[in-house]
């Protein structure tokens, strides 16, 4: 055998590892995580080559398999070439990959029935056997078995959005700021954040003098990079020299350079200056100190981007002298070289065509042929005396402008404006509050896009990245990067050094989710929730899963009736998942009472256990037969292990079994361990999936956030044996640890 590449047998390559596939997030675009390629050695011979090496199967891993197909196997061994047709039962499998002499991936086929049965590789006229059980969870007794893979009712298919926090901490010596912007340049391969504020004194700050000296030392001209959010690198640190420190500027991306407009006026004069990058490391001043100043009038906060070939800024407002005698612009400028601009139309009275001077926005952008002023706002030095407006602008030449219909969203200041996967998007910002969704005053968290500019659809307003104001947006084909921004200061959380981004999940809306078991028991929506996501390769090629967004997707069990039902359990309780769920953290100065703060199995209410995430553990909330001192019910919270939801999320089999003496098992990635002991009284029950019972002061904050690959609950205390089986079935179905 001379050829030495990677071949599919009988069906298309499998082109992620077996394991690693399954840490993709389940989006409709890649974002980022690459698998390694696969070892391409030739197959060996003996020393005159003229003997293949014996055929041989060391190991398989896991050495169990689904009945119905679909479970993928690692195999070893010695001998293996291409060309070669591996069997499970006599059935062909429905996909084997060689890898190389020692290594095997396979997908198993659908099979008669459980039971032991014997893997087959043939080589030509050799062969090599390995005993398998076939298995899956329906052969536990009275288990209740949810399969993503079966018996889901699903509707047309539709998009929604997940937030992954990708790192906790961009770098030790990154200093929490605001006013930053963070731009993807292609020609690098890198998003660069740029600037920021932070008015503190070094080194947790940027001032270096004291706070009587003026003009303080609160901007800084750093530079940072990242070629995917996690990994973070200092480019040009505090003070250098290449352009002056700033935030509250425009960074935008024309003809392959990164081109940096305006700013503030924290050095005692406005940045009044273009400049220019082709790599974010090497910065020209276009116009500005030490040359040729650009020709509108000096002014911080204005509005600029890329539309028709042409580089654009607009608007912008005074912030030196008596606030009363501040100019708001409306002027527009355009350059085609960067140098040499024109003014499209001067300052003039807002009218029918024209919108009134404004700024303090990161984001003047080209959708639909036509460039967009989304939003606009007023700085003035208290809170409550900016002036922030909704409206939604758009013009072909810059200079007759038509008015949008008014948006759902309130009016922001320090917002971010992008356009991504054909829509605008308008993403955080502060605002004066909207009460009909609960959201004060303050830096919100939402996030609206449109895919015409007059119809707006939000992303939930309890999503789990923080409120902010005045951060960066990178747009990329396949997500959203967000990082730095005021929500960095904590406000009282603590500083959050986070980054985060934002991907696309297709999938078709889950309507009904019955019991792979033939129990006859189903899981719907109720009817003020929408059902998750069934997404067909969430955990790898062919390995679905049900996408829970962590706010409107909920199932709950029901009768025929319709009517929520609960599913006791009085010989003890054992409930088991595998998950890729996300980092989510509980919500400031939420006290968890009877859910975790992401509940995966929840029950009626009062709920007697519920079962899932609090940030990073796994959780089990219990109701005690104990009373508190006003004779209410009361529930023991147990939290194991950590890291459970990181970056964008990795696969894990877990669960818990309760049992009527009160001893509690964790079960966790393979491994059972006995986290103490907690009442169990009569009839422990469970009723939802994806979610706890709302109950007071909670309602969508437990819901889960991540997607769901199989959930399974027995009404009685799972065998060590059966536990094992458990794992061993979710490592060859879903690629869990």
């Amino acid at each position: 055998m001379t050829d030495a590449r990677p071949r599919t047998i009988t069906a298309p390559t499998l082109l992620a590892a077996l394991f690693a596939c399954a840490s993709q997030p389940p989006a409709e675009d890649a974002a980022g995580d690459t698998a390694p390629p696969p070892d391409t050695t030739t197959a060996p011979t003996d020393a005159e080559g003229d003997e293949p090496a014996p055929l041989v199967i060391d190991a398989v891993e896991p050495a169990l398999v689904d009945p119905d197909g679909g479970s993928q196997l690692l195999v070893r061994g010695v001998g293996f070439e291409p060309d070669m047709i591996a069997r499970i039962a006599g059935v062909e499998v429905a996909e084997l990959v060689w890898v190389d002499a020692t290594t095997l991936r396979l997908t198993s086929p659908a099979l008669p029935g459980p039971g032991e049965v014997t893997l087959e590789l043939l080589r030509g006229a050799d062969a090599a056997h390995s005993p398998l059980v076939a298995w899956s969870p329906t052969q536990i007794a009275d288990a209740r078995v949810f399969d993503a893979a079966d018996a889901v009712t699903t509707g047309p298919p539709r998009v929604t959005y997940e937030w992954q926090r990708l790192t906790a901490d961009i770098g030790d010596d990154w200093r929490v700021r605001d006013g930053n912007t963070l731009t993807w340049l292609p020609a690098r391969g890198r998003f660069v954040m740029v600037g920021g504020w932070n008015g503190e004194p070094a080194p947790e700050g940027f001032s270096t003098v004291g706070p009587d000296v003026y003009p303080p030392e609160n901007t800084s001209g750093e530079v940072w990079s990242s070629a995917d959010g996690v990994s973070w690198t200092l480019d040009l640190p505090h003070g250098h020299p290449q352009f002056e420190r700033r935030h509250a500027h425009n960074t935008v991306l024309w003809r392959d350079r990164l081109w940096m407009i305006g700013g503030d006026s924290h050095q005692g004069h406005y940045n009044h200056d273009v400049v220019s990058s082709a790599d974010g490391l090497t910065w020209q001043v276009e116009l500005g100190p030490g040359t040729t100043p650009p020709p509108w009038s000096e002014r911080a906060l204005q509005v600029s981007g890329a539309y028709a070939g042409k580089l654009w800024t607009v608007g912008g407002q005074d912030l030196i002298g008596e606030v009363d005698q501040q100019v708001h612009h409306n002027d527009v400028w355009s350059t085609e070289d960067g140098v040499h601009w024109q003014q499209v139309v001067a300052d003039a009275p807002a009218s029918a065509t024209r919108w009134a001077g404004c700024g303090a926005l990161d984001g003047l952008v080209e959708f639909q042929g036509r460039m967009w002023l989304v939003g606009c706002a007023r700085y003035r030095e208290s809170a409550e005396g900016h002036v922030m407006s909704n409206e939604v602008w758009s013009t072909t030449d810059g200079a007759t402008w038509t008015r949008h219909a008014d948006p759902p969203w309130q009016g922001k200041i320090w917002p971010n404006v992008v356009v991504w996967r054909d829509e605008l998007w308008i993403l955080f910002g502060f605002t004066q509050g909207d009460p009909q969704h609960g959201l004060p005053v303050g830096n919100a968290n939402e996030v609206w896009h449109s895919r015409d500019g007059e119809t707006w659809e939000a992303l939930p307003f309890d999503a789990p990245v923080p409120g902010s104001h005045a951060q960066g947006v990178a747009v990329r084909d396949d997500l959203l990067l967000y990082a730095g921004g005021n929500y960095s200061f904590g406000f009282g959380a603590g500083r959050d050094k986070s980054a985060w981004r934002l991907v696309p999940v297709s999938g078709e809306p889950v309507s009904e989710w019955s019991d792979r078991g033939g129990l006859g028991l189903r899981a719907r929506p109720p009817a003020d929730a929408a059902g998750p996501l069934r997404v067909a390769d969430a955990f790898g090629p062919g390995r679905a899963g049900l996408h829970f967004d962590g706010s409107t997707a909920l199932l709950r069990l029901e009768d025929d009736a319709g009517e929520e039902m609960a599913d006791p359990a009085s010989a003890g309780l054992t409930v088991f998942w595998v998950a890729r769920a996300p980092f989510s953290p509980p919500p400031y100065g939420w006290l968890e009472s009877f859910n975790p703060a992401s509940t995966v199995i929840g029950g009626t209410f009062p709920p007697s256990a519920s079962a899932g995430f609090t940030d990073g553990a796994l959780s089990y909330v219990n109701r005690s037969d104990l009373l508190d001192e006003n004779d209410n019910l009361t529930w023991d919270v147990v939290h194991v292990g950590a890291g459970l939801q990181d970056g964008p999320g990795r696969v894990h089999a877990v669960g818990f079994v309760h049992a009527q003496d009160g001893a509690l098992l964790a079960l966790q990635d393979g491994v059972t361990t006995a986290v103490g002991s907690t009442d169990f009284g009569d009839g422990r029950a469970w009723s939802r999936i994806g979610g706890g019972l709302d109950g007071p002061s909670e309602g969508p904050l437990n819901r889960f956030a991540g997607t769901i690959g199989a959930v399974v609950v027995v009404p009685d205390v799972l065998a060590p044996d059966d536990a094992e089986r458990l794992h061993a079935w979710a490592r060859g179905r879903f690629g869990a640890p």
